[in-house]
């Protein structure tokens, strides 16, 4: 039989060229390893994404009301506090009485009666009162008489207000420190 009878079929197969089983496997096996790396990688980044952005979160949130908290207590009249609490009462300057609490996981902040959620996400707070502090050694006398209060430490410990499980990016916790001087008090 010649080629020529058998038609033009076998020739063509004859002439193909294309990829063997094994040539494939590899293929698809390097494009596997390639693929895993990526999703590795961008994985690696929304965890650290997520972790500063819920840092930077518990941040704002106690930088905010450390802040508010510092300015208002510098230019109080007078104080009434008792040393630990998370309860702070004080005269500001125009007269009014302020009150923090602390209340769960929110600080709260009342003048006059109307009581506002301040920030959430609290985990503690402490404010403790001094009637004398020693720059040098960097130590106070601590006093629960109101009348004797000049300096009050706020300490504050933050996190997101949304629940995060612990050990997640989301469970971020931010300590924050302040020492206020009373201006107005004698």
């Amino acid at each position: 039989m010649s080629r020529s009878s058998r038609g033009a079929w076998p020739a063509v197969l004859a002439d193909q060229r294309g990829f063997t089983m094994t040539e494939m496997l590899m293929v698809t096996t390097v494009l596997a390893v390639i693929l895993g790396g990526v999703i590795l990688v961008q994985h690696q980044g929304q965890q650290a994404y997520l972790f500063g952005s819920h840092r930077i979160e518990a941040q704002q949130n106690g930088r905010a009301a450390l802040e508010l908290m510092s300015r208002e207590l510098r230019s109080a009249l007078s104080v009434s506090a008792v040393a630990g609490t998370t309860d702070l009462t004080f005269v500001d300057s125009a007269g009014a009485t302020v009150q923090y609490t602390l209340s769960g996981a929110t600080l709260s902040r009342t003048v006059g009666g109307a009581s506002a959620p301040l920030i959430g996400g609290v985990q503690s707070l402490a404010m403790t009162c001094y009637s004398g502090w020693d720059g040098s050694t960097n130590t106070g006398t601590v006093t629960t008489v109101p009348g004797a209060v000049k300096l009050v430490r706020l300490r504050l410990v933050t996190s997101t207000e949304d629940a995060a499980g612990p050990g997640s990016p989301g469970d971020q916790r931010v300590t924050m420190e302040s020492l206020v001087r009373l201006r107005n008090v004698p």
